[in-house]
């Protein structure tokens, strides 16, 4: 049980540590929604996704979580989407 518990105590130090990440994306997503609303283009630019998806799965030291890093970075780049287009329409209300 002593092992279970040094585990666990790791993941919420990295939990701790995506948190952190999570907000300074979210914090840039929004940045760069702001300039596409200036510049006049659109939120979605799957070739820029792909290529995101490609370089992380690239780095993954363990190919086997390949399909979870997609699905992860696809998740976490929706939630980006989510933001920049709730800022958008916010601007134009």
């Amino acid at each position: 049980m002593e092992e279970l518990e040094i585990l666990r105590k790791e993941i919420d130090k990295i939990d701790e540590q995506l948190v952190e990440l999570f907000e300074k994306r979210m914090e840039l997503a929004i940045k760069i929604g702001d300039i596409k609303k200036q510049k006049g283009m659109q939120i979605l630019d799957s070739q820029r996704e792909k290529a995101v998806i490609k370089n992380a799965i690239a780095h993954l030291k363990n190919k086997d979580l390949s399909d979870e890093l997609e699905a992860f970075l696809r998740n976490l780049m929706d939630s980006s989407k989510k933001i920049q287009q709730y800022r958008i329409k916010k601007a134009e209300d």
